[in-house]
């Protein structure tokens, strides 16, 4: 009877179910993105019980919504991912493919792609969890954030040119402004989609058809549904340098490597080698931590400040621009303790090579322990307006180890959010 009695207290538990906020009440990690709405979207998801890539697709298809020119379905990116518990660091990129007829072009959209492989082989949640806060603030609406409002204010008229862009982003001629209501109905309709079906309906499905027709028609060249078929993203291995006991991971090939021989530069106070020019256009930045001492870090962009600034078709979405230089505007970063297993830094440098060098900057004296993040985010030169941006989370004993020491921080030069269990 005393152990019916125990088993009826348990079932009349008002405790969440996992995949409901509150699932998890303390040290489930944390994220910092550049937009605010979407860092609390990807920890709602760590609350309800998923992990650092839960938290950081969700986090991404949110920033589709609210910051939108640089986290475009339309666009891509690069993300780093340490499961925790294991010896693996991997890095996806899923930027988006170059498609040319003649001299004309146009991009296909990797980021749907991107993620869900990510989820697949990372994730812990539902998808359809993860999509759906992104499908609602887009048919009900949200502030417009000041970053997302910011960027569109600085736009040449020039931009406004395509009707599908300005009756969204400038209806009747008046730019959206921060705080005033933004409803993004057809995109919703879009995240449905992909949250019912996944990413088969929008690269093989009807709708890969219907994007492949209205991009072709934005160019005025023929694009056939198998280009948008035929996409893959490319998992890659990660470059690593060494910092003490630690191993810093970034993406393999010429970024990482470029970002290599900054880092040492930094980590010997020495002036960064030159760098061959690079794309300065916008990108978003977003990380995440948990409690499994995991860690991911990506960065968004459509190859401009607003891609192309034209939309596809009836999709909500907006289209990438053709690349410009061979550069990444943005850097994804994770740091493990490889013997304990553990994730102790992640970070994330957007808007360009000055969001690179920014990031650099940042976590050479914190991951190298000669100061805390918010000394080195308080130290960058140029606060508000400033190129570039700089996102963080430092755990020096681990973020599964010992939590309560993780400190989180977003760029003085944002418009961003660093948010944890503590808050």
């Amino acid at each position: 009877m005393l152990g019916a009695g125990f088993i009826c207290v348990a079932c009349g538990s008002d405790a969440p179910p996992k995949g409901q906020v509150g699932f998890v009440e303390n040290n489930f990690g944390g994220v910092v993105s550049d937009e605010p709405r979407s860092a609390l979207i990807g920890r709602d998801i760590l609350s309800a019980g998923g992990n650092a890539a839960d938290a950081a697709v969700a986090t991404y298809f949110a920033l589709s919504v609210t910051y939108p020119g640089a986290a475009t379905l339309g666009g891509g990116g690069m993300c780093v991912i340490y499961k925790g518990q294991e010896e693996t660091v991997e890095a996806i990129d899923f930027r988006p493919a170059l498609f040319t007829a003649g001299n004309r072009a146009v991009m296909i959209p990797g980021a749907v792609r991107g993620m869900f492989a990510l989820h697949a082989r990372y994730g812990r949640l539902k998808w359809e969890a993860l999509l759906l806060p992104a499908e609602r603030l887009a048919r009900f609406g949200n502030p417009t954030p000041r970053a997302f409002a910011r960027q569109i204010a600085g736009l040449p008229e020039a931009a406004f040119a395509d009707a599908g862009f300005r009756r969204i982003f400038a209806p009747g001629g008046k730019l959206a402004v921060e705080g005033e209501m933004l409803r993004q109905e057809e995109l919703s309709a879009t995240l449905a989609g992909i949250r019912l079906r996944g990413p088969g309906g929008f690269y093989s499905g009807d709708l890969a058809g219907i994007l492949a027709k209205d991009l072709g028609n934005m160019a005025g060249i023929k694009v056939p549904a198998d280009a948008f078929r035929a996409y893959r993203p490319k998992w890659l291995k990660t470059e690593i340098v060494d910092v003490g006991k630690n191993e810093l991971h970034l993406p393999a090939g010429p970024d990482g490597q470029r970002a290599a021989a900054i880092w040492r530069a930094l980590a010997d106070d020495r002036s960064p080698p030159a760098q061959p020019a690079q794309a300065s256009f916008d990108s978003a930045g977003f990380v995440a931590t948990d409690l499994n001492g995991g860690a991911v870090s990506c960065v968004v962009s459509a190859n401009g400040t607003v891609g192309a600034a034209r939309i596809i078709g009836h999709s909500g979405i907006i289209a990438a621009a053709p690349p410009r230089g061979d550069g990444f505007p943005g850097l994804p970063v994770v740091l493990i303790n490889k013997p304990l297993k553990d994730a102790r830094g992640v970070a994330a440098g957007s808007g360009g090579a000055a969001g690179i060098l920014r990031v650099l900057r940042t976590l050479a004296p914190t991951f190298g322990g000669d100061s805390t993040l918010d000394q080195a985010l308080a130290a960058l030169l140029g606060g508000d307006g400033a190129k570039g941006r700089a996102n963080a989370i430092h755990c020096p004993q681990g973020s599964r180890e010992e939590p309560e020491l993780c400190r989180f921080g977003t760029d003085p030069a944002g418009h961003g959010l660093a948010i944890s269990a503590a808050f």
